[in-house]
């Protein structure tokens, strides 16, 4: 876990992208039982585990205005909510903004954090209610600090699956659908990458544009090969994020082949 101090940092860098791929060691895991909390809620009131468990099972995400992935995915949660909330509490935990700027800087106290998360809950048209956890993250640091993931428990509060990326549906709709039955989810985690992630750069451009230059900026120092591919991507906008990832890099082979061709041809002559 992280210190207050180094959570909220306000550039994102490579080292900060690199320890969102896996989940760390002391990271809840299905078995365990999720970090209970009491939070204000975006609509007014608290949202307070002790008044979920024992009633229904919990979903939890982690969200924020800035992040990409968040953006991709809240689509696909949003039709799960609509098949599974009457038996199932969605629940958003609004965290560290993902890629701050100018625009949307990170959050140092809970007016701010509040500001940003009722943004999010309006521009996404959220369903679910929003809990709002501290500047310092307590909640969101003894989950691991991962910007989009999600928990699954079962009416007790004992998580029941878990995945790294909410953008992942399919493993995610399975859990779900297991969880009502009151049986074992055919996988206890996910730790896929490359769907939710085609998702997420389909929208990076578009949240990091939101959020201010520096966001923008950041993601070309950290890692220029995304940022590129998420310039490619935007272009194909109004596309879904997924394909609008999928059209960039059919662009991008399109563009390799015909230098290659192109070379080839020069060599040959």
């Amino acid at each position: 876990m992280t210190s207050a101090t180094d959570y909220l940092y306000d550039h994102v860098t490579r080292k900060v992208l690199m320890e969102d791929m896996p989940f760390g060691e002391q990271a809840p895991r299905p078995g365990d039982r999720l970090p209970p909390f009491d939070l204000p809620s975006v609509d007014g009131g608290r949202i307070n585990t002790a008044d979920i468990f024992g009633r229904k099972p919990l979903l939890l995400i982690t969200g924020s205005y800035s992040c990409p992935m968040t953006a991709s995915s809240d689509p696909v949660l949003k039709q799960f909510h609509h098949e599974f909330s009457r038996d199932i509490d969605f629940v958003m935990l609004h965290v560290r903004e993902a890629h701050p700027g100018e625009h949307r800087e990170q959050s140092r106290s809970f007016e701010e954090k509040l500001e940003h998360a009722q943004a999010l809950k309006a521009r996404d048209q959220l369903p679910w209610p929003i809990a709002v956890d501290d500047p310092q993250g307590t909640v969101h640091r003894a989950l691991d600090e991962k910007p989009n993931a999600v928990w699954l428990t079962d009416r007790d509060g004992v998580i029941v699956y878990r995945a790294l990326w909410a953008g992942d549906d399919k493993g995610l709709e399975q859990a779900l659908d297991a969880v009502i039955r009151g049986v074992a989810p055919p996988q206890q985690e996910s730790r896929r990458r490359l769907a939710p992630m085609a998702m997420g750069v389909g929208k990076m451009r578009e949240m990091t544009l939101q959020s201010g230059p520096r966001a923008t900026h950041d993601m070309w120092r950290a890692a220029p090969p995304m940022a590129a591919m998420a310039w490619l991507a935007d272009l194909y906008r109004p596309l879904p994020p997924k394909w609008r990832t999928i059209a960039a890099v059919a662009t991008l082979g399109i563009a390799v082949t015909a230098v290659a061709t192109a070379a080839g041809r020069r060599r040959n002559r």
